[in-house]
């Protein structure tokens, strides 16, 4: 036999080998009709693909021109599928060996990825049925920056692990189109994107989508990033925004119930500026011992103050000081309290005096004593009227359950909100025929306990019980077993006082109002100003003062005591004379004086007029 009769032999015999090969591995897919996967099959040999692992979203798109080619019958969409299952298959096959598992490691790579078939077979096999699988082709070859791929393909990874399919396909569609919009802006970093940028994206969401842009779309930015930002192997000190569950705080700095998620500086545009507050929130975050609360409030006044010199060529260290004290002015004159107006130039004081010490500046460009406020103590009256605290118990059976016991705790103990919002299983006890609470005060970084009303202790026991709450467990938790939060609670109360027709629709709900009633009611019960002091957990009896409302009251009862007395009102005063017949009132230089029958009145009610 010739030798070239004899490759021929060879190569026909090594084809019906492979053919048999392949014939014997589609046979195998048993999850796939037998129709369909013979299209397949006879699509494989007729571009001499001869195992089920070479399966890819290129010889995919293959498949369906030959599908429109050959002018199959049967349904396109079913012998799709047919692919994309059998691909699926070929990949679990595979799997069962480590260099199966090296090869489907879960790693970047320029190249398409077509998500039912992603790495994980448990997830691919959810994109399997999926129709419209436009979404589902992730184009990671396309000319932009590494960088801005790597991010992208971080944030896919993430997104496909969402359980619930509706909001899945949402973050996946609107991850599409901002991958689309930063290729087009040439953005090499998510992390970086400017507030300009943001609503940039909102205008090109409006464009693709003819305007109709689900509400959610845009959020997908704040996904981004915050994943990214978390999940980073460093602190990526660069970003625009920082996302504070990054960091480790002790438990003395932390509100659970008023969390500070995130700081962001894209609000201020020069760059220089930027700068600044980044390396001062570094400081702030890192060196001092203050609350993140506490941190927040410094931060925005600061940032509020560098936002109005953006429009500025030089930076906060250069610019003039006549137009910083022309911002002071215009902030003084801003109707704002007196207590308000000097925190916010402490404020901005501490950051000049951290720029000192780094040496960017060489002096404070301004005198804080020369703008700084009188603070006068001005008492409130906030205690909740007996009405309406009446008025809301006999409808609080209205209210879901835990508020109902959430408003309890405010109305008996006075506690702070967010001392209610974090209490645990463990806080309540029996002792000596008397019941307790345990309360972390978070204000004043101190735990203290205080009596309770029996009932209040044994409706908690009960809530316990029924919940199974742990010691450790918060009782009132959020959708994600957090701390209840005391926005949520706030608004949620607010909403139920006004269906409730509380006052008639007019009360406004303030947690913190009842906690001056407890106070009042105390002090005006007869307890000394220390024991409700303690009881509210102050360090200084000077608050404490600040929570009573006893003094209008006080004096309107005194004086109308006085005046109701036979002989001891000031009309009978002017009218009758004294012993010696003269009036007890003198008019001496156009002033009224007290004659010595006024005094005697002194000293024997206790009281002058």
């Amino acid at each position: 036999m010739p030798a070239y009769a004899l490759r021929l032999e060879e190569a026909r015999e090594k084809r019906a080998e492979l053919e048999q090969q392949l014939s014997q591995a589609v046979r195998e897919c048993t999850e796939v009709g037998i129709v369909a996967r013979n299209h397949v099959k006879r699509f494989l040999m007729e571009y001499g693909v001869w195992q089920l692992s070479e399966l890819d979203y290129t010889l995919r798109c293959m498949f369906k021109e030959y599908l429109n080619r050959k002018q199959i019958s049967l349904s396109h969409q079913i012998c799709l599928n047919a692919f994309d299952k059998m691909k699926l298959h070929a990949m679990r096959e595979e799997m069962q060996t480590i260099a199966g598992r090296r090869k489907y490691e879960l790693k970047y790579v320029d190249q398409v990825l077509f998500l039912p078939y992603y790495p994980k077979p448990e997830i691919a096999a959810q994109f399997i049925q999926a129709r419209d699988k436009n979404s589902l082709v992730w184009d990671f070859t396309k000319k932009c920056s590494r960088k801005l791929k790597e991010q992208i393909f971080e944030c896919l990874n993430h997104v496909v692990t969402i359980t619930e399919t509706w909001r899945r396909k949402e973050k996946l569609m609107a991850l599409q189109y901002f991958y689309g919009y930063c290729i087009q802006m040439g953005i090499a970093d998510i992390e970086t994107i400017t507030l300009e940028q943001e609503e940039g994206f909102r205008h090109y969401l409006a464009q693709k989508m003819s305007g109709k842009v689900p509400s959610r779309f845009p959020g997908i930015i704040e996904f981004s990033r915050k994943r990214l930002f978390l999940q980073a192997d460093q602190i990526h000190w660069y970003a625009q925004v920082w996302y504070l569950e990054r960091f480790h705080f002790s438990k003395e700095r932390l509100n659970p119930s008023k969390k500070v998620e995130s700081v962001s500086f894209r609000e201020i545009s020069q760059e220089e500026n930027r700068k600044y507050l980044k390396e001062y929130m570094r400081y702030a975050l890192g060196i001092t011992d203050m609350s993140l609360c506490s941190i927040r409030i410094r931060f925005l006044d600061i940032r509020n103050f560098l936002q109005s010199f953006d429009g500025e060529d030089k930076n906060i260290c250069e610019v003039q000081e006549e137009k910083i004290h022309l911002y002071l002015e215009e902030l003084c004159k801003k109707d704002v309290a007196e207590k308000t107006f000097n925190g916010q130039l402490f404020s901005i004081r501490h950051f000049f005096s951290f720029l000192l010490v780094k040496g960017y500046i060489r002096k404070i460009p301004f005198l804080y004593e020369m703008y700084q406020k009188k603070v006068i103590p001005v008492h409130h009256d906030r205690s909740v009227r007996e009405e309406v605290c009446e008025e809301i118990l006999s409808k609080l059976y209205r209210f879901p359950e835990h508020l109902r016991l959430m408003f309890l705790h405010l109305w008996c103990t006075g506690l702070r909100c967010s001392e209610v919002c974090t209490l645990h299983g463990d806080a309540y006890e029996w002792k000596n025929g008397d019941a307790w609470i345990k309360v972390y005060q978070i204000k004043m970084k101190t735990y203290k306990r205080i009596p309770i009303p029996e009932m209040l202790y044994k409706l908690m026991g009960v809530y316990i019980e029924k919940y199974q709450i742990q010691p450790q467990e918060y009782l009132f938790k959020n959708k994600n077993g957090g701390a209840y939060e005391y926005s949520t609670f706030r608004s949620q109360m607010l909403k139920l006082c006004s269906e409730n027709q509380i006052a008639g629709g007019e009360y406004l709900f303030q947690s913190h109002d009842y906690r001056h009633a407890v106070a009042t009611e105390y002090y005006e019960s007869g307890v000394s100003i220390q024991a409700v002091r303690d009881y509210l957990g102050h360090d200084y009896e000077d608050m404490t003062r600040q929570y009573i409302d006893y003094m209008p009251r006080r004096l309107d009862a005194a004086n109308e005591e006085f005046f109701s007395q036979q002989g001891e009102s000031l009309a009978a005063g002017l009218r009758k004379g004294g012993a010696d017949g003269e009036s007890d009132l003198h008019l001496q230089d156009g002033m009224l004086s007290e004659s010595p029958a006024g005094t005697k009145r002194k000293n024997k009610t206790g009281m002058g007029i």
